[in-house]
């Protein structure tokens, strides 16, 4: 890149950071520039969002450098950078971020998002919300609104919705606790107006029309015996509900729990909902995996939830 370097403190940076990897042996041979190169860039997009002070980055500034980087185009020939480039330029930044901190130019470090290669993952079925909408039209009972408004509306994890109980849902506060999420955490979700109606509805059939028994008095999702639901079942009525919309793009998806998650954690990104509600939300321990979604859909087209 032709661009050079404005402010004197950032050059200064990169002069030390310059003999931080000749040290480390990092600058030999053809691979000069190689480790140099990176962090020229970044600094200077640093400079071009108007920072004139290291101590000034946040994790904020790391995270949309990484969404510049996914979607700038190359130097040299068509394209966007690769996967390969994409994780070298992070590999450096985590170099000069090692160099600030030995220097002591710099407090505290910031964030530095790890390359999600999309690609390589199993495939998952993002739902539209036309395609929420027809799930819910075709619901044979309160029973599969309930789920779909759990598994949708709340974007619990399968073992959560297994492991929810009727008290959990606390229509007073308009919450749903999640008392063992993932690796133990608790948290608590909010409901929506829709999703409130559609609990309330089948706690009160359930009660009318299933035996009585311990399962019946604690679990919330529960089979006809009054046994706690597993999420093999489900997930298959979730297969059965796509099926009685009798379409067959919707059957074709093989929707799931895990699908109704990917789904709603999609429509809060494309809405633009911050990244720690998102998180929150979701119960992700590593705010880099909620940094998929926002990322992802960066430039998408605002949709409106269900």
């Amino acid at each position: 890149m032709n661009k050079t370097i404005h402010t004197e403190s950032f050059q200064i940076l990169i002069e030390n950071y310059d003999r931080f990897i000749t040290v480390r042996n990092y600058k030999v041979g053809k691979s000069k520039n190689l480790y140099y190169n990176p962090i020229k860039e970044f600094l200077i997009w640093i400079e071009d969002a108007g920072i004139r002070d290291i101590k000034k980055v946040t994790s904020k500034e790391s995270v949309k450098y990484y969404e510049y980087l996914i979607s700038r185009p190359k130097h040299t020939g068509s394209g966007t950078l690769s996967e390969k480039t994409i994780k070298f330029h992070l590999f450096t930044l985590g170099l000069f971020l090692t160099s600030l901190l030995e220097n002591k130019e710099i407090n505290e470090s910031f964030y530095i998002p790890g390359y999600a290669d999309h690609g390589t993952k199993k495939h998952r079925n993002a739902l539209s919300v036309d395609e929420i909408k027809m799930l819910y039209k075709y619901c044979e009972n309160h029973q599969e609104s309930a789920l779909l408004s759990v598994g949708y509306g709340c974007g619990l994890r399968n073992a959560e919705i297994e492991a929810l109980d009727v008290k959990d849902v606390q229509f007073a506060t308009g919450m749903l606790v999640v008392r063992k999420g993932k690796n133990g955490k608790r948290r608590d979700v909010p409901m929506s107006d829709a999703v409130v109606g559609h609990l309330k509805k089948y706690i009160e059939e359930r009660y009318k029309i299933l035996p009585s028994s311990k399962a019946l008095q604690e679990a919330l999702f529960v089979t006809s015996s009054g046994k706690r639901m597993d999420g093999e079942q489900m997930n298959d009525m979730l297969k059965k509900m796509s099926v009685q919309t009798n379409r067959f793009e919707l059957i074709q998806k093989q929707i799931t729990l895990h699908c109704l998650r990917h789904t709603i954690a999609h429509h809060l990104a494309q809405n633009n909902a911050g990244i720690e509600f998102i998180r929150g939300f979701l119960g992700h321990a590593q705010i880099n995996t909620t940094y998929i979604y926002a990322i992802k859909n960066k430039r998408s087209k605002p949709v409106t939830t269900f």
